[in-house]
């Protein structure tokens, strides 16, 4: 492969995570939900144990959960063209939030740093997300949050696996 095709796909599969904290940090979960491909895969950094299976149950985390004012502050995106239609990548991640308003300046909670596991496909429309592993590896100023596990329903558990 040529460098330029290989430059050009770093690019484009390096803009993803930019482009995935935007939307999630201006609740755009349909924007958001099409960075994925229809049969992805999801595992969010504060529950990787339980993945989500689908663009339609990625776009519902976002769109279910309650307002919140929140920033991601994306680094170290790294990406390995593995081919010219499949590529893998990691990024870290640091997450700032507040759920006693959407309007800032807030409060932020805890500060949570963590990272993903990216994979990389291209479809028709375009390089999208094929699966997203998600880790939080440190946190300062409050305790973990206490998520309760999803339902096999709200995971798409058995659809299409």
């Amino acid at each position: 492969m040529k460098d330029r095709k290989r430059l050009r796909i770093e690019a484009e599969c390096g803009k993803l995570p930019l482009l995935f904290a935007s939307y999630a940090d201006n609740g755009d979960h349909e924007a958001l939900a099409a960075l994925f491909t229809e049969d992805c895969i999801f595992a969010r950094p504060f529950q990787p144990d339980f993945p989500f299976y689908g663009r339609d149950r990625v776009q519902a985390i976002f769109r279910d959960r309650p307002p919140i004012l929140v920033r991601h502050i994306v680094t170290n995106v790294l990406v390995e063209v593995i081919s010219e239609t499949e590529a893998k990548g990691t990024n870290y991640l640091a997450m700032l939030s507040s759920h006693k308003s959407v309007e800032p300046p807030q409060e932020a909670g805890g500060l949570y740093v963590g990272g993903f596991e990216d994979h990389y496909v291209k479809t028709p429309e375009g390089w999208k997300f094929a699966s997203r592993y998600g880790q939080v590896a440190l946190h300062q100023g409050g305790a973990m949050p206490v998520i309760p596990p999803p339902t096999e329903q709200a995971r798409g558990v058995g659809k299409g696996e």
